[in-house]
């Protein structure tokens, strides 16, 4: 499968070894603080080039490669948000990475999320993008969006999501779809699959593009990520110290509400709900969503 994203030639790539096992990362560098990025189930780190893009003349920004994802290490062990969250605090060991703030979406939430709660003393500051929580009232009237004929997770609304591993979820066939992206080129992803078209329809062509490669650098072994328990925010989030945004995805006002009692569990913590985005909010509402963060980010 080829590979046409485009890196920063400026930007630091390379691989770290991080609890047991090597993450492959990029970095746009300086000594600006630091903001690394946690991608979704099935993305890579490049999937998230926009949005260091966005930040890059503020923040060096890290992206990296989640286990079983991208160019990462693929190891025959747990892909839980344990595993997850002990690989990301290894990355900012390896990296010698202080005071960073940590973004996560969905997957990558989770895993910034068990962080956070772990190490309290590390982060500066945790965003969670659209984390989909094991709560009953919530995950259930997310808005339709790119996505629903080839990556369904919860909401169906994104890519697929950890926690769906009963029968008939996603986990069940997530192998033989990894296989199937494998033997499949980028330019026939994108042709074939609606989420791809709707993203170059909305003005992402080079996003769309982005994602298909990602599909073809996955391995199956990220299947156990649905073996997984998802991270209860009613017993986790009120670990984390560090001041927090949570970004959800457009809702319902009974679904609001609830998610506004979970956020309620952090100890310095605070939601916003974008209007029309579905599960992938910075794709879907880019202004609006960043618009969000960059105002929460000036008070960190």
């Amino acid at each position: 499968m080829s590979d046409r994203t485009q890196v920063p030639d400026q930007w630091e790539r390379g691989f770290v070894e991080a609890n047991g096992i090597e993450l492959h990362y990029c970095r746009s560098g300086g000594s600006r603080p630091t903001f690394v990025v946690s991608h979704g189930f099935t993305d890579d780190g490049y999937c998230r080039l926009d949005l260091a893009r966005e930040l890059g003349d503020e923040f060096d920004v890290v992206l990296y490669d989640a286990r079983g994802h991208g160019r990462s290490d693929a190891p025959d062990e747990d892909y839980g948000a344990p595993e997850r969250a002990t690989d990301l605090l290894g990355l900012l060991d390896a990296l010698s990475i202080d005071d960073p703030i940590l973004f996560g979406h969905s997957m990558g939430a989770d895993t910034v999320a068990a962080a956070a709660a772990r190490r309290p003393d590390r982060p500066r500051a945790v965003v969670l993008e659209d984390p989909v929580w094991p709560v009953e009232g919530v995950n259930d009237v997310i808005e339709a969006g790119p996505g629903d004929d080839g990556e369904d997770g919860p909401g169906d609304d994104g890519e697929d999501g950890p926690g769906d591993d009963g029968e008939g979820g996603p986990g069940d066939d997530i192998e033989a779809q990894v296989e199937e992206w494998q033997d499949t080129s980028v330019e026939e992803l994108l042709e074939a699959d609606t989420m791809f078209r709707d993203l170059a329809e909305r003005g992402q062509p080079d996003l769309a593009r982005r994602v298909a490669e990602a599909r073809g650098r996955l391995r199956p072994e990220i299947a156990r990520v649905f073996q997984a328990d998802l991270v209860d925010p009613t017993e986790r989030y009120g670990d984390v110290a560090a001041p927090t945004l949570i970004v959800k995805a457009d809702a319902d006002e009974p679904e609001r509400e609830r998610e506004r009692e979970i956020a309620a569990y952090l100890q310095d913590g605070q939601i916003v709900h974008v209007d029309d985005a579905g599960h992938c909010v910075f794709w879907d509402e880019r202004e609006r969503a960043t618009e969000e963060l960059r105002a929460f980010l000036a008070t960190v």
